[in-house]
């Protein structure tokens, strides 16, 4: 089971594919009123060759997503494998804080996180993203901190900590909510409220993200590859 970095799926479909009638190549989209053909069992060149057979024709398709993370993508910080992954899908966030990693929220002095007399100075905030009820840590998962750009990417444990000053406004507001997502096409994001006044220093979490509909695969129109052109001989 092969997905190409070739194939696109530049706008992916929210449609249902448990809802869909099933049919000789996949399912009936009554949505759309065109059949979605199940790719998740073809090798690249199967896939191809179908479109190939189509001549240029609209293709719906269902394909399985890149989730296997790459090395070389590994070597790029924060970003890492999830990015890679979607690029190669062409696939287009909804969420303006989505499209780059959460930033560094507002420093605060390292004194005010290991000295207890300056916590008022701080608040600090540690947890762990968990694939589903039981599952691992989810690596690379962004940690939004209300609707800005400041948060967290979890590590190799599914890890995170959030160092916030007291004068930030979010944090005189007295709560805030984070915003959690890991991979969209493994992954529901999730909304945890953090209550800052009932709290107790250092606030723990941990968090549980559930499983997207399908999981693993992604639904759209193909775009298949465009061969290049033989340059002009002079």
């Amino acid at each position: 089971m092969t997905t190409s970095p070739a194939l696109r799926i530049p706008q992916p479909c929210p449609e249902s594919w448990a809802a869909m009638t099933p049919t000789a190549q996949g399912r009936h989209c009554a949505v759309c009123a065109t059949e979605v053909v199940d790719f998740t069992r073809m090798s690249e060149a199967e896939v191809l060759a179908f479109l190939a057979a189509r001549g240029g024709q609209r293709v719906c398709g269902l394909l399985a997503a890149p989730l296997t993370p790459r090395p070389a993508a590994r070597l790029q910080g924060p970003r890492r494998w999830l990015w890679a992954a979607l690029a190669l899908l062409g696939w287009h966030p909804v969420a303006s804080c989505a499209s780059k990693p959460p930033q560094a929220p507002p420093s605060t002095p390292a004194a005010a996180v290991a000295d207890p007399a300056a916590s008022q100075k701080s608040v600090v905030i540690r947890g762990q993203v968990l694939d589903g009820e039981k599952g691992p840590g989810v690596v690379g998962a962004f940690v939004f901190i209300n609707k800005t750009e400041f948060g967290a990417t979890t590590d190799e444990n599914g890890r995170f900590e959030l160092v916030l000053a007291a004068n930030w406004a979010p944090v005189k507001a007295g709560s805030l909510t984070l915003h959690v997502q890991g991979n969209p096409f493994e992954l529901k994001p999730q909304d945890v409220p953090v209550n800052l006044r009932t709290a107790v220093q250092p606030i723990e979490l941990k968090i549980k993200l559930q499983s997207t509909e399908g999981r693993g695969h992604i639904m759209g129109r193909l775009v298949p590859p465009v061969p290049p052109v033989a340059p002009p001989r002079g």
